[in-house]
């Protein structure tokens, strides 16, 4: 995650979004984040601003479902 989204969560220039103030992270629910997290998102998607994409798992495919609410509890926590 912090290869685009950096190590406090607030995002690189053309990489990742902040994650601190985003109303995407904000409007989901844990486990709707666990999900997303899960399948990650295209670089052609609609909604993918960044143009960049963001593999599943951040590209870490042995991070199981406790990994990855660890991670959201992080991203909840960023501020």
């Amino acid at each position: 995650c912090a290869g685009c989204h950096g190590p406090e969560g607030k995002g690189l220039p053309n990489l990742g979004k902040d994650l601190t103030t985003s109303t995407f992270v904000a409007d989901k629910t844990d486990a709707e984040l666990v999900e997303f997290l899960k399948v990650g998102r295209a670089a052609d998607a609609p909604d993918n601003t960044t143009h960049v994409a963001m593999p599943p798992k951040g590209g870490n495919p042995a991070l199981s479902d406790d990994d990855l609410r660890d991670v959201v509890a992080f991203v909840r926590s960023l501020k």
